[in-house]
């Protein structure tokens, strides 16, 4: 008989449960909670949150700040609010079972860190279950509605962090310049050095910077080994670097 598989993914300071949820911990959440800064946020939002991971993530990075963490799937919802109460660090994370676009800050007005996974597969074949549909389309959460919400609940000094794959990067790149946002870093990231970008991790703020960063992280090297910028970038959260 093969062995089972973990329904848990450790990092170094929580573990992740994850039976529950469609979308599962992936390279795309670590790279972007790793890479996701602020300057001393007191408050942060994960827009769908999933298993709990970049809240968590977050709380690692600022144990001071005050976390909202929003997601619609009540099995992912579930299973968040059980990852971020059997953790030491979720402390200061609320989660919250709620659309994005229904989704009020209560007390808090607006945040200055702003982090998100969204969804983005709106051109491709749909699963037959409802819950990966929202985990990964646009139909739960489009591009439009994101940064409506996003120009409502950032701070004027505030910063959002986000991943997704290249043309749709661009797309929602010309959408926040609408809304008076602009690109402050751009992460491209490659399986190898030879292999073409799968993944762009931007930075947005509405103070246009002098001149965006760009820069690249190849996650494995030739031999089919962690390169060191990857290891430099994830060991204060991965348990094996």
């Amino acid at each position: 008989m093969g062995r089972r598989p973990n329904t848990y993914f450790q990092f170094k300071q929580f573990r992740i449960e994850q039976e529950r949820c469609a979308m599962k911990v992936s390279t795309d959440a670590v790279v972007l909670g790793s890479l996701a800064k602020a300057n001393s946020p007191a408050s942060i939002l994960d827009i769908g949150t999933g298993t709990g991971v970049l809240a968590l993530m977050m709380a690692q990075k600022y144990p001071v700040a005050s976390i909202d963490a929003v997601e619609i799937d009540k099995e992912a919802f579930e299973q968040a609010r059980q990852n971020v109460s059997f953790n030491k660090l979720g402390i200061n994370i609320k989660v919250h079972q709620q659309a994005f676009q229904e989704f009020e800050p209560g007390n808090i007005e607006q945040y200055d860190l702003i982090i998100t996974n969204p969804p983005y597969y709106s051109r491709h074949l749909q699963s037959s279950k409802q819950n990966i549909n929202l985990a990964r389309h646009e139909q739960g959460l489009n591009f439009t509605d994101l940064w409506t919400g996003i120009d409502r609940l950032l701070k004027t000094e505030g910063m959002l962090w986000l991943i997704l794959p290249p043309k749709e990067m661009e797309a929602f790149k010309r959408l926040g310049t609408e809304k008076g946002f602009y690109a402050n870093t751009q992460t491209l990231l490659q399986d190898r050095e030879t292999s073409k970008v799968h993944r762009v991790i931007t930075s947005f703020v509405r103070i246009k910077p002098e001149q965006p960063k760009k820069s690249v992280l190849v996650i494995k090297d030739a031999n089919n080994a962690y390169t060191p910028e990857y290891i430099g970038l994830l060991k204060d959260y991965m348990l094996h670097f």
